[in-house]
């Protein structure tokens, strides 16, 4: 009787370990359409679908961009962070100084919005030295084109987010300004100021950049470990 008793209660208590599902904590930023201020949006669809499919559970919290970056790097609680696009200097394994990137899960179309009125067009990047750029500080937009606007060779009109790098450029502050394509949409259609300009602006035919969008995971062996589960499921 003890022995059946004994087995009894060692099977009830691993139910609770054989039920808890696995799950993960991921920072983020608001960016919409890409992340609501909820957390929501079709990045985060796309994350948490995906971990979803390899039976782990995807947890997402909203900070400020470079606090999202910090939790991610320095806090083991915090797996990784999205939407980042690819960047070498931050590829733990291409001796960058912070994260496993995993694989692409989502595109940003990334180009220029400008006045209808505005004489602004370019083919390359010579072209843009001629034109005072608007630019979200703090943001990442192409490689060639960061690094001529860090050495000067491109004149940059900064801004705090993108509706004021819009609304910058709708005000002739900027001759164009760098956005993601479905974030000026968005904007477009939701931001009240950014609304009652729209009508003046155009986005520019010739794209920047296509990025891809990507988890860049905890440069650990926990961060490795969540990382192939992720791509697994892409």
């Amino acid at each position: 009787m003890r022995l059946l008793l004994a087995a009894a209660t060692a099977a009830f208590s691993l139910i609770p370990m054989v039920s808890q599902a696995e799950s993960v904590k991921l920072t983020t930023l608001e960016w919409p359409p890409y992340v609501m201020a909820d957390g929501s949006g079709t990045s985060t669809d796309a994350v948490k679908s995906a971990f979803s499919k390899v039976g782990v559970s995807a947890e997402v919290k909203v900070f400020p961009w470079q606090r999202a970056i910090n939790l991610a790097q320095k806090k083991p609680e915090w797996i990784g962070v999205y939407p980042e696009y690819y960047a070498e200097g931050s590829d733990a394994e291409k001796g960058g100084d912070r994260c496993l990137f995993s694989k692409s899960f989502g595109v940003s179309p990334v180009g220029f919005v400008q006045r209808k009125d505005s004489d602004f067009s370019w083919s390359s990047h010579d072209d843009l030295k001629k034109h005072k750029i608007g630019v979200v500080r703090g943001y990442s937009n192409e490689e060639q084109f960061d690094a001529m606007v860090a050495a000067g060779d491109i004149k940059s009109e900064e801004a705090d987010d993108d509706a004021q790098n819009i609304l910058k450029v709708a005000g002739g502050r900027a001759a164009a300004g760098v956005v993601d394509k479905l974030v000026f949409e968005h904007l477009t259609k939701n931001d009240p100021a950014v609304a009652k300009v729209a009508g003046d602006l155009v986005l520019n035919d010739n794209l920047l950049v296509e990025h891809g969008l990507f988890v860049c995971f905890e440069n650990s062996d926990a961060g490795r470990a969540a990382r192939e589960k992720f791509n697994s499921a892409l």
